[in-house]
C-alpha cells in the first residue's frame, strides 16, 4: 500500500542503489507489499550511462540521481529529497517483510521513540560453510538484538538496511559522514554506527523493533574466507575512523585500545575450543585489529 491508498503519508523510504537491478527489483516488490502509507525515493548512485530505473506501477515516489559515489552521499541525497516527518532506510539488496514499515514507524508515530531499527536476517536458503561461526554473520550484514522490543542499550547500534528516524533530527545532526560507508573502490563501513551515535547524542530515543524484518541477500562470493578476512580488516579501519576524535589524541593513535580488544576476543576464542570455526573467527579478530592499527598509522603519517 503506497500513499495512493488515501492514507496520510508520514514516511519516505530512501533506497540507495548501485548496479543491482535484479536486487533492487526484489526490494521494491517487497516495499510494494507494505501495509502502511509511504512514498519512496530511489537514489541511483551510478553516474555511468545505464538503463533508467523505473518504479513499479502504482508506487508513489521518484528516482533521483546522485553522482557523488558512496552510500553515505546517496543517503544524504535521499534526506534532502524527503518531505515527510519520518525517513526510513532500506538497502537495495534486502527484501522487507510485509509488516516491516508499519512495525518500524509505530513506536515513532506513537511518540515512544525517535529512532527505530529492526532485524536483518541473512537469506536462510543459502547454506553456510562449516567454518563460518554464527558470530561472524555480522560481517555479512546480519543483526538480531533479541525477540523483545525495547530501548536500545548505550553500546548497541542499528543497521541502515532497516532503519527509521525523524527527518528533522537527521537533518540536525548533518546526516551521514562521507568518509564512512561503502563506495566503489573503498568498502569501509560503520556509517550505521556513526549516524546512530549522532542521533542519540542529539537526544533521539532509540528502540529495537524485532518485528521489523528484512531478508538480506547472501551471495556465494561473500562466503569465502578471503572475502570475510578482508571484510574484517575493513571493519577495523572503520572502527578506528568512527572513533578517531578520541583515538587520534591517544598515544600511538589508540593502538592499545585495539590490542586490548584483540586480547579479550582471543581469550573468548580460547574458551570456545579448538575447531575450524574458532580458528577462522580468531583469524578475523586478527584481521580486524590489523585494520584498526593500519588506519591509526595512516592518520599519524598524514598528521
Amino acid at each position: 500500500m503506497t500513499s495512493g491508498s488515501g492514507s496520510a503519508t508520514a514516511v519516505t523510504v530512501v533506497v540507495p542503489t548501485y548496479r543491482r537491478p535484479g536486487s533492487l527489483a526484489r526490494a521494491l516488490a517487497g516495499l510494494a507489499a507494505q501495509t502502511t502509507a509511504y512514498e519512496v525515493v530511489v537514489v541511483d548512485n551510478d553516474a555511468a550511462p545505464h538503463e533508467p530505473i523505473r518504479l513499479p506501477a502504482g508506487m508513489s515516489g521518484r528516482v533521483v540521481c546522485e553522482p557523488t559515489p558512496g552510500a553515505a552521499a546517496a543517503r544524504n541525497r535521499g534526506l534532502s529529497e524527503t518531505r515527510t516527518p519520518l525517513m526510513a532506510m532500506l538497502d537495495d539488496d534486502v527484501v522487507p517483510d510485509r509488516g516491516w514499515l508499519a512495525s518500524l514507524a509505530g513506536p515513532v508515530l506513537a511518540g515512544e521513540a525517535d529512532l527505530t531499527g529492526g532485524r536483518v536476517v541473512l537469506d536462510p536458503d543459502v547454506p553456510r560453510p562449516r567454518w563460518l561461526a554464527p558470530a561472524l554473520e555480522g560481517y555479512l550484514t546480519a543483526l538480531d538484538l533479541g525477540p523483545v522490543p525495547r530501548p536500545l542499550d548505550p553500546r548497541e547500534f542499528l543497521l541502515t538496511a532497516s532503519l527509521l528516524t525523524r527527518t528533522d533530527l537527521l537533518r540536525r545532526t548533518g546526516g551521514f559522514a562521507l568518509d564512512l560507508g561503502p563506495r566503489p573502490g573503498r568498502q569501509l563501513v560503520a556509517d550505521d554506527v556513526q549516524v546512530v551515535r549522532d542521533l542519540r547524542a542529539a537526544g533521539a530515543r532509540a528502540h529495537w523493533v524485532p518485528a521489523a524484518v528484512v531478508v538480506h541477500e547472501l551471495p556465494a562470493s561473500r562466503l569465502r574466507p578471503s572475502w570475510l578476512l578482508r571484510r574484517a580488516w575493513l571493519q577495523g579501519r572503520s572502527d578506528w575512523r568512527v572513533d578517531r576524535a578520541e583515538l587520534a589524541a591517544r598515544r600511538l593513535g589508540g593502538a592499545r585500545v585495539a590490542l586490548h580488544w584483540l586480547a579479550r576476543e582471543l581469550r573468548l576464542r580460547g574458551q570456545e575450543g579448538p575447531d575450524a570455526r574458532t580458528a577462522f573467527h580468531a583469524a578475523c579478530d586478527l584481521a580486524r585489529t590489523a585494520g584498526a592499527l593500519a588506519e591509526a598509522a595512516s592518520w599519524r603519517r598524514a598528521a
